[in-house]
């Protein structure tokens, strides 16, 4: 039985702690044609100066964040040992992975995993490709095939 909300939730934005704010905009603009929308210095409540980008693909942002007093740089042992987001995901159509991951490498994109999922641990016909790049701070970013877990 499936509950009924009086409300439709949607993505709007992720939010990534940069360590160079014009590099960053530059990289996603670059590898994944994200385009700057919006950049400005907040003084936000508990957390102080910021500077803050809101890049945009298609209909989602991602909010870039870039502390006056350099954060720590992200590491493997941060992903796997501490609890909260680890990772932003996008998908294209299966015919666009392979010219994609292409294109990436050319580009000289750090790539941490590059795997296909076979039909029997998705559910999905033939499986489903992934892979997963880096950012200039080192930043996981999944790109899938299209895949809706469960409806096969």
């Amino acid at each position: 039985m499936q509950n009924s909300y009086p409300f439709k939730l949607k993505v709007h934005h992720v939010g990534i702690f940069v360590s160079d704010m014009d590099r960053s905009i530059k990289w996603y603009d670059e590898m994944l044609g994200y385009k700057l929308m919006f950049r400005k210095f907040f003084d936000l409540p508990n957390q102080g100066l910021v500077e803050m980008a809101w890049i945009k693909h298609g209909d989602h942002y991602i909010e870039l964040y870039n502390y006056q007093d350099q954060k720590k740089p992200f590491t493997l042992p941060d992903y796997f040992g501490s609890l909260g987001t680890k990772h932003l995901c996008l998908y294209v159509d299966d015919k666009d992975l392979a010219p994609l991951t292409e294109y990436l490498e050319s580009k000289n994109v750090e790539f941490w995993v590059k795997h296909h999922w076979p039909e029997d641990a998705v559910g999905k016909p033939g499986g489903c490709r992934v892979i997963y790049i880096k950012d200039p701070d080192g930043i996981l970013i999944e790109i899938q095939q299209s895949y809706t877990p469960g409806e096969y």
